[in-house]
């Protein structure tokens, strides 16, 4: 088909589109809302999207109201701190939508965020009906695409899940047709512009837009432009728009750069360590072409658009020929969709994630629009309706191989519209039906109309479910913690809740965005790296990539390090007694009593626990470890060393006296069947899921009385876990089974629970790496687990771990441990106990008094002074980075790096005066650039209209 630029002055089109806009839009998110709830998702969206969008116009208004003093960089109360630039780059800095909350008043902005939602999928269709009008394409057909392109698996769920992702729908036409204008010889300045805007969006969503640019371009000038245009000229406007764009954005791309080099994303496993995807993902793929209302994104390969989509393609490929492009980007399409690399590949080098699928909406789209017109002009040949006929019928026999497998009743409407749109195609082939075009737009838009509201309602697809119900953002918010923080007393500290434990109705509360207080656990996508690894050397078993501390496993000394001062916990909720050793009840919010649950659990209520031996956020340390002592400590010693000295290379300790290490206990202990017989952890063979084990610990009672109030820690210094192999997971599951019939005198049925298993483990990937080891005690049950391949963000290898069971006064005497699957595992472990002794209460009490006096938490700054003694090292708990740098007494100062992840610095005897500054590291560089960027085209510029000018 030919792509035009002549202009064309009918511009009813947008007013149909808009008027197809409220139809689309009253069945995507009213269902949403008549149920009860919001547009706001219970995980990302709730956790980031919308506080960070409230937060960065904060930030905002106050650079406005206060331009002289710069744009805050560095935030105190983001986790442990953070920089404030990698973490709004990635959701709103260059979001253009975000600015629009600037025109609502504070108590609307959730308001707001939801109308936000609703005005990019308005720009998602308006940005494909610009692109569908450079074709000779009705209005009919291209309302047709236009719904097609906006309603899919994808977007129904980016738009409300990852609001951000809903952009790129907006980006990717118009960066096709301005590709396409320079290739017809037109101007590169609107694709330099449509570059910008893509650049400053979102990097990660920037790079994938950018692979698929550059696929395009290659298909597009390799198949239908090669030859037949001057390559250099057209090269040199390509490169033009390139490098303007990459100038001009700079200021974001720079900082945006390091910060990600520098982050927990660094070094993931390359496709999670897939060479090909589990069996069920190439089973089940192709049912995801037509199921327009599933939220189950395998990889993220989506797909799920209306049901006339094979039809299409079907006519697509059997007229290749005329649009070899096209033709050529779904191929290829399908096998990029077949290798875990590509995904890798396109999300960075990390899991195979097949987001980059955003791409492949917009051909299929153009291909629907193709049939329709094909098909509403010409007719299609009787060989032609057979072919269509054949391979509906070869897909529908699929389904239902498939449906015995998965038993997926989504996809009834999908298949009754497939079949709807074959006999459409048949009767306007026929001439049977006048208005073809409108009748088949109809079909269409009813199909994705009902594929978005049977998703979204709570009893069928229960997207509704996945949201936050009408008021409980702003609930939340009031009762983070229920209540008591009001209670909490001013000054420089942190808080924390329990593992686990729920305080508000929802889950997944990972960051708080609302209350101004600095919980140690943060959610983003970029995290610190230094911060990564120091969750990591302590193998803390919550570490994840997008939440390094989560609550540290609710470990004593990491809270008091960590400078926690106050711990929420809900009574009634997991982990409730699991509360560190030096934390003490100090308030509670009123009892409410649940009769229904244990009867002695039936007062429900938060309670504050507060401490006395948090660390200052900053203090003087005079004793050193070196990283290769602190590197041959296990994590607990690691953590208990945390009191006795700072980690500081040779070069910075320089004469000051090495710390003396020690405080942890090993425990004597054995692995013991419920069988009976003692196990070897190194060569555990599990066989049969209803078999646990006990960790038996030797203590006398008098050795339980010398180490007196402890914290038991059980140690993984090494897990490897071998599964089984599908064939053996199948016997041993038919074994269990069998024993289970006989026990109770039952007929086994061996066909039927063969079935039963082999469709569950055929659905569940088996087999795969993923396992997790639950540890049970009086005062808590802590899992090890390794994520799924198809975990993507949240995916890592997981090699051991360190459990905190919590702390006794006197030890258990037994430990049940629990594997979750089938097969054989390598366990190397040992069972410490952390005496919580006068030794620990008497260094606190030294590092207590050490600390920095007069501290002060500034805009990107912190100040203090300090009388010391005797020489030694500023040791914090603040993140380090290389934007920070010091002054001591009006002079400059060597920022160190303390304990592999801190900031900290030397410092002589004396009295002194200390001072931080915080700048984001590339962002003057960044300013820099762009600025010799704007300079550049703006000569351009200026120099093109002269010359205009004179012709």
């Amino acid at each position: 088909m030919e792509f035009t630029f002549a202009r064309k002055k009918d511009q009813r089109t947008y007013l149909h589109y808009t008027v197809l806009f409220l139809v689309l839009a009253a069945c995507m998110f009213a269902p949403y809302l008549i149920s009860g709830h919001t547009l706001i998702w219970n995980t990302d969206a709730f956790n980031q999207h919308l506080p960070l969008m409230i937060k960065y116009r904060e930030y905002l208004l106050q650079f406005l109201r206060h331009p002289f003093q710069g744009p805050t960089e560095w935030s105190w109360t983001m986790g442990v701190g953070s920089d404030l630039f990698s973490v709004f780059s990635y959701y709103t800095i260059g979001d253009v939508f975000a600015y629009l909350t600037l025109l609502f008043p504070t108590s609307h902005l959730i308001f707001a965020y939801q109308l936000i939602i609703v005005l990019r999928m308005y720009c998602v269709g308006l940005a494909f009906v610009y692109f569908a009008r450079h074709f000779d394409f009705s209005d009919w057909i291209i309302l047709s695409g236009a719904a097609v392109y906006m309603v899919n698996a994808y977007l129904l769920y980016a738009a409300v899940a990852q609001p951000m992702f809903t952009t790129t729908f907006i980006l990717f036409p118009l960066i096709v047709v301005n590709i396409e204008r320079v290739l017809q010889g037109g101007s590169a300045w609107p694709l330099t512009g449509v570059f910008f805007w893509m650049l400053v969006s979102n990097y990660y969503l920037a790079f994938v837009l950018g692979l698929g640019a550059m696929l395009y371009l290659a298909l597009r000038w390799g198949l239908d432009y090669w030859g037949k245009i001057p390559f250099w000229p057209t090269i040199r406007k390509f490169a033009f728009a390139a490098g303007g764009s990459v100038l001009t954005a700079a200021v974001l791309l720079i900082p945006e750069i390091i910060g990600v080099i520098n982050s927990t994303r660094t070094g993931s496993e390359f496709a999670n360590g897939m060479v090909v995807y589990p069996f069920y993902y190439y089973l089940l793929l192709p049912k995801q072409l037509i199921n327009g209302d599933n939220w189950k994104l395998m990889f993220w390969s989506a797909l799920g658009l209306a049901s006339v989509i094979l039809l299409a393609i079907t006519y697509l490929y059997a007229n290749w020929k005329k649009h070899k492009t096209l033709a050529a980007a779904l191929f290829l399409g399908l096998v990029m969709l077949l290798i875990p690399a590509v995904g890798a590949a396109f999300n960075g080098g990390m899991s195979a994630s097949n987001r980059w699928t955003l791409l492949l909406y917009l051909p299929l789209a153009m291909t629907v629009m193709i049939f329709l017109r094909d098909l509403t002009l010409e007719g299609f040949s009787p060989k032609m309706i057979r072919l269509l006929a054949t391979s509906t019928g070869i897909y529908l026999v699929y389904l239902a191989v498939v449906f015995f497998i998965q038993n997926d009743d989504k996809l009834f409407l999908p298949v009754i519209f497939l079949l709807l749109a074959l006999g459409l195609t048949y009767l306007i082939s026929e001439n049977k039906v006048k208005q073809g075009q409108k009748a088949f737009a109809i079909l269409i838009i009813l199909n994705v109309c009902l594929n978005a509201a049977y998703a979204a309602l709570p009893y069928n697809g229960r997207f509704a479910s996945a949201m936050l119900n009408r008021g409980e953002y702003e609930q939340i918010a009031e009762k983070r913690y229920g209540g008591l923080e009001e209670k909490a007393a001013a000054g420089n500290y942190r808080i924390n809740t329990v593992s686990n434990n729920k305080i508000v109705s929802r889950k997944k509360v990972w960051n708080d965005l609302t209350s101004n207080l600095a919980n140690i656990s943060s959610y983003y996508s970029i995290q610190n790296a230094y911060l990564g690894q120091f969750s990591t050397d302590m193998q803390n078993i919550q570490y994840d990539n997008n939440i390094p501390l989560h609550q540290v496993d609710d470990r004593t000394i990491l809270n008091n390090f960590l400078g926690v001062r106050y711990i929420f916990v809900q009574t009634n909720g997991l982990n409730a007694k699991k509360i560190p050793a030096t934390y003490k009840e100090v308030a509670a919010s009123k009892a409410k009593q649940d009769y229904d649950a244990d009867p002695d659990q039936v007062q429900v209520q938060t309670k504050m626990y507060e401490s006395k031996s948090a660390f200052p956020l900053v203090w003087l340390e005079s004793k050193t470890i070196s990283p290769a002592v602190y590197q041959q400590l296990p994590a607990s010693g690691k953590e208990r060393a945390l009191a006795s000295g700072v980690v500081v290379s040779r070069q910075d300790a320089g004469q000051l006296a090495k710390a003396k290490l020690g405080g942890v206990k090993t425990i004597p202990a054995a692995l013991v069947s419920n069988r009976g017989n003692v196990v070897n952890p190194s060569r555990l063979k599990y066989t049969d899921s209803k078999e646990s084990y006990s960790l038996r610990l030797f203590l006398t009672k008098k050795q339980k009385a010398q180490l007196g109030k402890s914290e038991l820690h059980l140690e993984f210094r090494s897990i490897k876990y071998q599964p089984f192999t599908f064939a053996q997971q199948l016997k041993y599951e038919l074994k269990r089974a069998e024993q289970n019939a006989d026990l109770k005198s039952a007929s086994f049925n061996r066909v039927q629970n063969r079935y039963k298993y082999l469709r569950y483990h055929l659905l569940a990937g088996s087999p795969d790496i993923s396992y997790s080891l639950t540890v049970t005690g009086s005062k808590a049950a802590e899992t090890i687990s390794q994520p799924s391949v198809e975990a993507t963000s949240f995916f890592r290898l997981v090699k051991g771990g360190t459990m905190n069971l919590g702390v006794y006064s006197s030890l258990p005497s037994s430990l049940i441990l629990k594997p979750s699957k089938l097969g054989v595992y390598q366990l190397d472990y040992r069972i410490v106990a952390v005496p919580i002794n006068r030794t620990y209460k008497r260094q606190i009490k030294q590092i207590r008094q050490n600390g920095l006096k007069h501290l002060k938490l500034g805009q990107d700054q912190l100040t203090g002074t300090i009388t010391a003694k005797k020489a030694g090292i500023l040791t914090s708990s603040i993140p380090y980075s290389s934007g920070w740098s010091a002054v001591v007494d009006g002079k400059p100062a060597k920022v160190i790096l303390t304990n592999n992840a801190f900031l900290g610095l030397k410092l002589a005897k004396g009295k002194h005066k200390v001072a931080f500054y915080y700048h984001t590291p590339g962002l003057l560089a960044g300013f820099l650039v762009s600025l010799l960027g704007l300079l550049w085209l703006g000569s351009l510029a200026i120099l093109e209209k002269k010359r205009k000018k004179q012709l």
